[in-house]
């Protein structure tokens, strides 16, 4: 069995979750509705709006992914399917990666059909490259924060009960959020002296000439392309760990149960 036929099963198993699709378009669509300037981003011709958009949907729904994935690592052990998924002649790794990629491809799908519904729109008024861009956005902007937030909700249910560990995998996300989306800048009147302000994505910053805040124009220094790949790989080193982690936990106590 192949990585594409298992992450098509898992997206299937996914699917079933209707409720989370309807959370998550609607956040897909405040998403774009935050976005609101002088237009709406398939309304222009303007890559700003499309890079702007991308970063708001790097931001509101993986709080729906934090709090649907707590049975990603958890659920498998709990039920035996990943002894049954052991005796497959595929390795370990592969089997994790299309559970992984098949779940979140569903949760995601909303995110991405709504930025590529505004690329399209955004080629009808004058941005031949919209469509590629808005590729690279998703694959470097969206898609990380998504699996991000879903290794977050991993670990969470794998330490503790289902009711529990969405409510600490949401918490989680916000504060990872806050920790690497706000920068404090030293300003006259602020509190103590500083005014906190929502960072600009790194590949934004090197790729598509995103100022290095979406909410404030002062003097700093925006990421270069190094950085923001280094970066990047940092994001998605740090959620294949926080798997793997919660996958070791949720092993190790299902077999204390037995």
């Amino acid at each position: 069995m192949r990585f594409l036929s298992l992450a098509r099963a898992h997206f299937r198993m996914a699917a079933r979750q209707r409720a989370l699709w309807v959370v998550s378009l609607a956040l897909a669509l405040l998403s774009l509705g935050v976005t609101v300037n002088d237009g709406l981003p398939f309304e222009t011709g303007d890559v700003a709006d499309l890079v702007f958009l991308a970063q708001v949907l790097a931001m509101l729904p993986p709080v729906v992914y934090a709090a649907a994935f707590t049975d990603l690592a958890a659920e498998p052990e709990r039920l035996g399917v990943s002894e049954v998924e052991a005796s497959a002649p595929v390795r370990p790794v592969v089997l994790s990666a299309a559970r992984v990629a098949g779940a979140l491809s569903v949760m995601a799908l909303p995110s991405a059909a709504v930025l590529l519904v505004c690329a399209g729109g955004q080629m009808l008024h004058g941005n031949a490259w919209a469509l590629p861009q808005a590729i690279v956005l998703l694959a470097g902007v969206v898609l990380p924060a998504a699996a991000l937030a879903a290794a977050l909700s991993a670990l969470a249910g794998a330490l503790l009960p289902r009711a529990l560990a969405r409510i600490a995998a949401v918490v989680a996300w916000f504060a990872a959020l806050f920790a690497f989306s706000f920068r404090g800048v030293p300003v006259d009147g602020g509190v103590n002296g500083v005014q906190f302000h929502v960072v600009a994505d790194p590949i934004c910053q090197a790729f598509f000439g995103s100022s290095p805040f979406l909410d404030y124009q002062g003097p700093a220094v925006a990421a270069t392309p190094v950085e923001a790949v280094a970066l990047l790989a940092l994001k998605l080193a740090v959620a294949v760990a926080l798997l793997a982690v919660a996958g070791a936990i949720a092993r190790r106590r299902t077999y204390r149960r037995r």
